[in-house]
């Protein structure tokens, strides 16, 4: 199980989840994609999915109602052959319905069958002032998420500010999750910057142990392309972001559903 996580400013947290999952299915390995971000989920947006209903708020009550194992399918999305879907909140306010301990049985339950990949929130801020018991933590769902991973992707923009963030964030991480295995994500990175990739390395030592840093070259270009159409980067076309050919077409009808939005 891999949680994407990263700090405030739109770093591509998003972006990077739907790739990795998208990697982990062309691979071919069953694997789901849960938007888990408690300030309102993106994935269904950036990938297409015309959903009124949300995968997340569902599972949740299949998880409330002890009838998530054998329901679980019903609150999942088919991409493809391999590519599944539990879509997020519709809106920001709703995070209160998603009880403690809901997203971690979710995610015991699709990890029985399959990878899984988390797109969490920004904050993990803990508000001291919460009634413990009456009411969750609006940043406690990410948090839960980063402690149910077996790794975790620290995700921050390759720019000064986006630097900053990441550092700032990888200390936060290490206080409260000292042995999850964090990789930190640099993204966007650009030769305009005027730094290579070991200046960055060298910029994020001391700010927490990791298990490496990679990069991700800035390639706004392809991930237009894929936002605009609703795909995944791999099945968006060529571009340096991934190593692979584009994918085949998907196999559940959502061409037709944005022919039928388009004419709308």
């Amino acid at each position: 199980m891999v949680a994407v996580w990263g700090p405030a400013g739109a770093p591509g947290r998003t972006t990077v989840a739907a790739g990795v999952a998208a990697e982990l299915a062309g691979r071919g390995l069953r694997t789901v994609l849960v938007d888990a971000d408690p300030y309102g989920g993106a994935v269904a947006q950036q990938l297409g999915i015309l959903d009124e209903v949300s995968g997340l708020l569902s599972a949740a009550r299949l998880v409330a109602g002890g009838a998530l194992d054998e329901r679980f399918a019903t609150v999942q999305r088919r991409l493809s052959d391999e590519l599944r879907v539990v879509t997020g909140l519709p809106r920001p306010d709703r995070w209160v319905e998603v009880r403690p301990g809901a997203l971690g049985a979710i995610v015991e339950r699709a990890r029985s069958e399959a990878q899984v990949v988390l797109d969490t929130g920004f904050s993990i801020e803990q508000d001291r002032a919460a009634d413990v018991g009456v009411r969750p933590e609006r940043n406690g769902l990410t948090l839960e998420a980063l402690e149910a991973a077996d790794d975790v992707l620290l995700v921050g923009a390759a720019d000064p500010v986006g630097l900053a963030r990441l550092a700032r964030s990888l200390a936060d991480a290490r206080e409260l999750l000292p042995a999850t295995r964090i990789r930190l994500v640099v993204n966007r990175m650009r030769p305009t910057l005027g730094w290579r990739e070991a200046d960055v390395v060298a910029m994020l030592r001391g700010f927490g142990d990791h298990t490496g840093v990679h990069f991700l070259p800035d390639d706004q270009a392809a991930v237009d392309r894929a936002l605009v159409a609703g795909r995944t980067l791999l099945e968006a076309g060529e571009s340096p972001l991934h190593p692979r050919p584009r994918l085949g077409r998907r196999r559940d009808g959502r061409d037709s559903e944005r022919q039928a939005l388009k004419s709308r």
